[in-house]
């Protein structure tokens, strides 16, 4: 501590060295007057310039008509100058609609991405390299993508075995190019051993489908692309045996995963308990789903027999199968309605209800409706002396409802001068 404060003292006591005066030189004098009058004129010139443009950007009517009115820079002005650019190029090279133009600049990444200046350089190098208008407007963000790994995807699929179409492989584009890169080599081992030097032109050939659109769901599942030659084709051949639609098969690839032997047996247990529309899924789901779904197939055909819905809904209803087929035609999700269902509101509708099937046939909606409220609607209604001349307002929505039930109990229940006098006598015999 006292060494500290010594060696401070010591400081103190340095004298500095007097400075010597310089000679003066005029020279020197009259350059510096001349810099600083220069100086002097541009800080009065800056000065008056910003006082100038304070008083140009004041709020004011006669002002803003000046053609000299200084507007302050947003950055909205750039991004709508950048968005018109591409929508401008976009026109010239296409002839979109307004709406496949909103497609395309609504897209999550064209929004994100379309202020660089390397997205229009991308649309011109897929167009030399032949994609079409149809591409950029279903996958719009291909023209997001970098120039350079472009060009090197682009090369990677023209090197597949048995290529044909750029456009046919447009999804594989969104790929990291290492992916891209083990994808191509593997397809490219197998391609002595398959049809068509390719999985994805065997498919395409079997489901009897577009490659593009074949490529379009292939690209989301590649572990189709990836999985063992002949576990594939065996599970594709017995989706095919069992008679599963080829849109269903793309829909639903996760189906290919499974072990041939347990894909056989579940879609023969589908095809026993007489399923009219076999389903990837119901390789895929747990037992307990698989077996309600086809106890619901067993108990509808003990109901149909050798009928088909429409038939039966005819036969109950007093209608031939074509009329009622018309009636099941103006509300289509009838369709979907298991028959154990139908047959439950049909029952309840024409033997417990009386409805007559004329009303039935004028909402058929009422037989996708849940049974349990239309019982617990008819039952409210009932207290109240209401018998709709309409099953609408039982397919009506709750809020719907209850409106129509209020405004029934305040002008047309046919109770309610009973229940007022009621009311009134009570009131006379407390008074009294």
């Amino acid at each position: 501590m006292w060494r500290n404060i010594v060696i401070s003292f010591e400081r103190v006591l340095v004298l500095k060295p007097p400075i010597k005066p310089q000679p003066y030189n005029w020279n020197n004098y009259i350059t510096k007057a001349a810099t600083g009058q220069q100086q002097q004129q541009h800080h009065r010139s800056l000065c008056s310039s910003l006082v100038h443009y304070k008083t140009e950007t004041q709020p004011s009517s006669s002002v803003e008509g000046d053609p000299e009115y200084i507007v302050p820079y947003k950055p909205e002005y750039e991004r709508a100058q950048s968005s018109q650019a591409l929508i401008e190029a976009l026109r010239t090279r296409f002839r979109l609609s307004d709406k496949e133009m909103q497609q395309i600049m609504e897209d999550p990444l064209v929004a994100k991405h379309y202020r660089k200046k390397s997205l229009l350089l991308t649309l011109d190098l897929l167009m030399a390299e032949g994609v079409t208008r149809k591409q950029f407007v279903e996958y719009p963000w291909i023209i997001t993508l970098e120039k350079g790994s472009l060009t090197e995807k682009i090369s990677l699929l023209k090197s597949l075995r048995g290529f044909r179409d750029i456009n046919d492989f447009v999804p594989f584009l969104r790929l990291h190019l290492p992916r891209l890169r083990r994808l191509v080599g593997s397809m490219n081992q197998e391609a002595d051993h398959i049809a068509f030097g390719s999985r994805i032109y065997y498919i395409a050939d079997k489901l009897k489908a577009p490659v593009s659109l074949v490529n379009k769901y292939l690209a989301k599942r590649l572990f189709v692309l990836e999985m063992p030659l002949e576990m594939f084709k065996t599970n594709l051949e017995l989706m095919l045996k069992y008679n599963v639609e080829s849109h269903n098969i793309l829909k639903d690839l996760w189906a290919f995963r499974y072990a041939p032997r347990s894909v056989e047996m579940r879609l023969k247990r589908a095809i026993s308990a007489k399923k009219d529309k076999i389903m990837p899924w119901m390789v895929r789901c747990p037992e307990s789903i698989l077996q309600k779904s086809l106890q619901i197939s067993l108990d509808d055909l003990e109901i149909l027999g050798d009928r088909t819905p429409a038939e039966y809904v005819g036969d109950r209803l007093g209608f031939t199968a074509e009329q009622a087929m018309c009636i099941m035609n103006k509300h289509p999700q009838v369709k979907s309605v298991r028959m154990t269902k139908i047959k439950e509101v049909l029952d309840y509708l024409l033997n417990e209800a009386k409805f007559t099937r004329h009303e039935i046939a004028q909402v058929p909606r009422i037989l996708c409706h849940s049974l349990e409220t239309t019982k617990q609607r008819m039952e409210e209604l009932k207290q109240y002396g209401c018998r709709p001349s309409s099953l609408v307002i039982l397919c009506k929505s709750k809020r719907e409802y209850s409106k129509f039930l209020n405004a029934w109990i305040d002008q047309y229940n046919p109770n309610k001068n009973r229940q007022e006098g009621s009311e009134t006598k009570t009131d006379d015999s407390s008074q009294s």
